[in-house]
């Protein structure tokens, strides 16, 4: 089995330009093929080539106060001390500034067993998936792996 044969085709991406509020309503709308939303997106520039990946937990980077761990010592913060500034930052942090820029990479004729590893091994959630000219045409996930690998050891 080829990645080809997992991935999910290409069909919303980000772009560095964007707001952190842009890419986190395009994140939102944008579902999986089980219904829900994608928890990282790829972010392409105007030509289309791959510049880099933001996930959920960059964003939360920006959300959760760096100077703040919540323990007993900090119980006192609330959500409406906060809110206002990271409601700013996310108006005005563009995507450029938080996504990973060194995005590994598959292609699209791999197989899957090759997926999986790098997954594993790299631990990582996702993978954009790209043929032979470079270009991105899908993403593969570790949920659609491991549940390919899974139904092939169990059918």
């Amino acid at each position: 089995m080829k990645v080809k044969d997992v991935m999910e085709p290409m069909k919303h991406w980000l772009t560095p330009e964007m707001t952190l509020r842009e890419a986190i309503q395009v994140m939102q709308s944008t579902k999986r093929m089980h219904g829900l939303p994608v928890n990282g997106m790829i972010v392409l520039d105007g030509a289309m080539n791959l510049v880099g990946i933001v996930s959920n937990m960059d964003i939360l980077g920006v959300i959760l106060p760096s100077h703040i761990y919540f323990d007993e010592r900090h119980s006192n913060i609330s959500w409406e001390s906060i809110r206002e500034e990271k409601t700013r930052a996310i108006r005005s942090i563009t995507v450029n500034k938080i996504m990973t820029e060194d995005v590994r990479v598959i292609s699209a004729n791999e197989t899957l067993l090759r997926c999986a590893d790098t997954l594993r091994t790299e631990r990582i959630r996702r993978l954009p998936v790209t043929r032979s000219d470079g270009k991105v045409v899908g993403v593969i996930y570790l949920r659609d792996v491991y549940n390919a690998l899974i139904s092939l050891l169990t059918n």
